[in-house]
């Protein structure tokens, strides 16, 4: 299966809980092996957060293709950047937010356990 790189974004506002909205784009059409949720690229805009959230019953990749932004995890904040990579395992807690002017753009892969 080929899917080409002229999909849309959609719109979401306050996703989990955080400020503003998020563009989400889904890389699989809808079309996805049974064990991964989310195969997406997601845009956060200044001022704009993936609110605090815990995976319960999957894991969640995220690798930055581009921006900065800040993910809190552990009760710690640690700032993140392009070709970073973030993994949040089942039963741990995280957020994303974007304060500078520059889109912060990443791959959010989210596979059940």
């Amino acid at each position: 299966m080929i899917v080409r790189a002229d999909l849309p974004y959609t719109v979401s506002s306050h996703f989990k809980g955080g400020d503003g909205e998020v563009l989400l784009k889904d890389l699989t059409t809808g079309k996805k092996p049974a064990n991964v949720r989310v195969f997406n690229e997601m845009v956060l805009n200044q001022g704009c957060s993936i609110g605090f959230h815990t995976h319960t019953e999957d894991s969640e990749i995220i690798y930055v293709l581009e921006g900065e932004g800040i993910c809190s995890e552990g009760g710690r904040e640690s700032r993140v950047g392009q070709g970073d990579t973030l993994v949040c395992y089942a039963g741990e807690s995280h957020s994303l937010r974007n304060e500078c002017e520059r889109p912060f753009r990443y791959l959010a892969v989210i596979i059940q356990n």
